[in-house]
């Protein structure tokens, strides 16, 4: 019996599987005849190689493209529901402050007798409170005030400063997504007679509610914060009067 002699199947016909990655191997199996050659095919062969690489390139920067506009896309929604979600619960605060502040002006009243307070004034307790919006010096917002019978609020307990921080907290004016609170001007002034920190109505200042600092101008509350500046200068003001009562 004749030997059986081994022939190597020919390069071009071997089968190449192509892997689900792909693109590489298809480069490669496409050139392997090509790979095993010197000289000319050889260069032909890397040619071919560096062709599949830039395709490769071309075909997946667009879709990295579109990748990170998604990313950024879902980023700008996520800040916005965000944003939003930061906008109601505030809303909900101030709900619930208005809603105890409506339950303690309700506990104010006796029997068929309650307290009153006119339109465009606030009630809290047993007083009346005039949030202006118009812009005066210290001595002007007093004429104001005294015009409605009324003065430049002078703060007397803590759980009346606690409301007055509340109620300055709530008024502000939003510019380019910053909130900028009203200055609100007291009945506090520095008396150069007495040397000391006086109320509208002559009463000195208790240290023991808030502190202030310098020895000179009037006092503004701005988001709760009590500070000093020149008289002179132009703020909205806070009025405070006793409230009315009547009976049903």
């Amino acid at each position: 019996m004749a030997a059986t002699t081994w022939v190597p199947m020919p390069a071009q016909q071997r089968k190449v599987k192509v892997a689900p990655s792909g693109m590489n191997v298809i480069c490669e199996a496409k050139d392997e005849k090509a790979n095993t050659q010197d000289g000319p095919a050889a260069g032909i062969a890397g040619a071919r190689i560096s062709a599949c690489w830039r395709l490769s390139a071309v075909l997946l920067g667009p879709i990295c493209l579109i990748l990170l506009i998604l990313v950024i896309v879902m980023t700008h929604q996520v800040y916005q529901l965000s944003e939003k979600s930061k906008q109601q619960l505030e809303v909900m605060e101030m709900e619930n402050i208005v809603l105890s502040d409506t339950l303690k002006q309700l506990a104010t009243g006796n029997e068929d007798n309650c307290s009153m307070c006119e339109v465009e004034w606030d009630q809290w307790g047993d007083k009346c409170y005039f949030f202006s919006v118009h812009v005066k010096t210290w001595h002007e917002s007093l004429d104001a005030c005294v015009q409605m019978s009324a003065s430049l609020v002078k703060i007397e307990t803590k759980k009346e400063l606690e409301f007055l921080k509340r109620e300055t907290s709530k008024r502000y004016y939003p510019h380019q997504r910053e909130r900028f609170y009203t200055y609100f001007w007291t009945g506090l002034t520095y008396d150069n007679d007495i040397g000391n920190w006086t109320w509208a109505d002559g009463s000195r200042f208790s240290f023991q509610l808030f502190q202030v600092t310098g020895v000179e101008g009037c006092v503004y509350m701005e988001k709760g914060n009590l500070r000093r500046q020149s008289c002179a200068k132009r703020e909205v003001y806070i009025c405070k009067k006793p409230s009315k009562f009547g009976g049903n």
